[in-house]
């Protein structure tokens, strides 16, 4: 079976993108520990991270027909909103709050899972 290199291309980017989402929480987490102001401009908003960007390049127009890629730009969209919100928390110096929000058993642990989960399912459809 031939694979299409555009798809193959696809499914490395969607690799690097799984690993920097999954420093979005470490970051937050440090801006708690440093007592640092967060960007909630850029961090709530779904295109303007490296995944965020590819998922509304307009390269990406003949993967808009997949349920999985529909299901990563909702749960990908959730995932800003979400840390928006503890950015918010953050810049109130509610530090206590933001690091409760930041735990394991959280609505944003939660998305955060549903989007390494659909980075993957979208992975595997566009090797299939």
């Amino acid at each position: 079976m031939e694979h299409d290199p555009d798809a193959v291309a696809s499914v490395i980017t969607l690799e690097a993108a799984l690993h920097s989402h999954q420093q979005w929480k470490d970051s937050l987490r440090r801006a708690v520990r440093n007592r640092e102001l967060i960007d909630t401009s850029s961090i709530r908003r779904d295109d303007c991270c490296d995944l965020g960007k590819w998922l509304y390049a307009g390269s990406q127009q003949h993967y808009w027909g997949k349920p999985e890629f529909q299901s990563l730009l909702l749960h990908h969209r959730e995932f800003h909103m979400l840390t928006g919100a503890v950015a918010d928390v953050i810049n109130q110096q509610q530090y206590e709050l933001a690091e409760a929000y930041l735990s394991n058993d959280t609505q944003l642990a939660q998305s955060s899972s549903e989007v390494g989960g659909a980075i993957r399912r979208l992975e595997a459809a566009l090797r299939a």
